[in-house]
């Protein structure tokens, strides 16, 4: 049967990779080598079963079952074996490149729908695992928020963390970098993934998608050198530029500050993607003026401070967005305990960006991460005691809106519904970190509840944990002193009505 496996594997590569026919008896001898076979014969494939199909699982797994029976793939290093199978019959990045620079000239987001294709036809994208996410809209929330179980990414095991732990980290410096393309090593492995180069500001700059989206084609724009994650004016003029080059989709900074920055500080990179985040889609106040001419700007009705400048000139709308990050990565404001630098800095921005029929938007969240004993995971983040929903920084995607919440809340949440039904008594170890949400669901629901009511209890005190979390993260609440505050910022940055 590996004769057949092996020629639905080559035939899928024809049709959703792009092999040649050309290449086709030397792409088998490759395999054939990779499998320790001494002979290969012809075999007829499945074509029109491979025709459909999305993503290579069905056409890999008996291949990779195969080779685990021969002991030609250990334990764990399953992911390993089938990225190099894949990478063998993918188009090299030069062909990638070449291709989408064709396509883009034509039409820039074929260009981008082609390169995200191939990465799930490849299986660099890992869209089956990527389904497993538990997702669904927070209807009970004032901006329905988006909210994912994160089931997709798997754990590694003893044998791979040990791997990651004994190779030194010097090439590549870190995850990001450009030298990662068809990279092995330190427990991971990135044969199979294919980047195209942009130019920002100026600066060489390439895009990648993530493996593991957290959003329909969730990609990053990385800086080719490793350079430190950093706010400063220019990067302004880097995520307007990127709009301008890819229009369909939208852009976003993280702050590059621990606790409201994202996970990887040591180089720079900006996140978009085609996703319509509950904040986009947030009321806006009252149309204001700025200091810059043909530039408003408005507060938009969110739980977190946002300050939108929209305008047809993008050198117009970067120059506002400058105004305001000068302005507040050294703004005070002890009324509200808003401290920009004490022996660190603490105020810091997250611009977003789009581009519209009508100019371009520019999305300013205001960040601040200090702390003090009553909150020192984070004045500004989510409080302890939600941190049995979500502990993680709070960076650029869920303060939009969409929240990324662990994988071990799948099964913890059934168990805590079981409490409401009275199938469970007794607070196990494993579930202790949910022992007050618990205790307070009991008090309020009792234990008598049917499933179907005990499930939506728990999934509404999920969102409401969710708002709560993005209150927190608030450097002006929503109060008579907190608008007052605000207000009072934007006066100083020339904002007014």
């Amino acid at each position: 049967m590996i004769q057949k496996y092996l020629s639905n594997l080559l035939e899928y590569a024809k049709i959703h990779l792009g092999l040649k026919n050309e290449d086709t008896v030397y792409a088998m001898n490759k395999l054939a080598e990779k499998l320790q076979l001494d002979s290969v014969d012809e075999v007829a494939p499945d074509s029109e079963t491979i025709k459909a199909l999305d993503c290579p699982d069905t056409i890999v797994a008996p291949i990779l079952a195969y080779a685990l029976e021969k002991g030609l793939v250990e334990d764990g290093e399953e992911e390993f074996f089938t990225s190099e199978i894949l990478d063998m019959l993918s188009p090299l990045p030069s062909k990638t490149i070449a291709d989408f620079n064709e396509k883009y000239a034509v039409d820039p987001d074929d260009a981008f729908n082609m390169l995200y294709d191939l990465g799930v036809k490849n299986d660099y994208v890992k869209l089956s695992a990527i389904r497993k996410n538990k997702e669904w809209i927070a209807e009970t929330t004032k901006n329905k928020l988006q909210i994912t179980i994160n089931l997709s990414k798997p754990e590694k095991n003893n044998k791979q963390v040990a791997k990651m732990r004994n190779v030194s980290a010097g090439y590549p410096k870190c995850m990001l970098c450009r030298e990662n393309v068809g990279y092995v090593g330190q427990g991971r492995t990135r044969r199979n993934m294919r980047t195209v180069p942009l130019k920002l500001a100026g600066e060489d700059w390439f895009w990648q998608f993530s493996p593991y989206a957290y959003f329909y084609q969730h990609g990053i724009a990385i800086n080719r050198e490793h350079t430190p994650m950093a706010l400063t004016a220019k990067t302004f003029d880097k995520i307007l530029d990127f709009v301008d080059y890819a229009p369909q989709y939208f852009i976003g900074s993280n702050a590059c500050l621990p606790i409201v920055g994202g996970s990887i500080l040591a180089h720079e990179h900006f996140q978009g993607g085609k996703c319509t985040f509950p904040m986009f889609l947030a009321p806006e106040g009252k149309q204001m003026k700025t200091p810059v001419e043909g530039v408003s700007a408005c507060v938009l009705d969110w739980y977190n401070n946002v300050i939108l400048l929209k305008g047809k000139d993008k050198s117009a709308v970067a120059e506002m967005g400058k105004r305001i990050l000068a302005e507040w990565v050294v703004y005070n404001d002890e009324s509200v305990g808003v401290y920009a630098k004490t022996d660190a800095q603490h105020n810091a921005l997250a611009p977003i960006t789009q581009k519209t029929k009508d100019g371009y938007k520019l999305y300013m969240q205001l960040r601040n991460n200090r702390c003090n004993e009553e909150h020192p995971d984070g004045i500004f983040h989510a409080h302890k005691e939600y941190h049995n929903i979500k502990s993680e920084s709070i960076g650029l995607i869920e303060a939009m809106g969409r929240f990324i919440l662990p994988g071990r809340l799948d099964y913890q949440l059934k168990e805590v519904e079981k409490f409401l039904t009275g199938e469970n008594t007794e607070i196990a170890e494993n579930m202790s970190i949910h022992t007050d949400m618990i205790n307070e669901l009991i008090r309020v629901h009792g234990t008598a509840l049917s499933k179907e009511q005990a499930h939506d209890v728990v999934v509404k005190k999920v969102e409401w944990v969710c708002e709560r979390i993005l209150e927190n993260t608030a450097v002006f609440k929503d109060d008579e002193q907190g608008k007052l505050a605000f207000n009072r910022f934007l006066s100083v940055c020339g904002i007014e009505e």
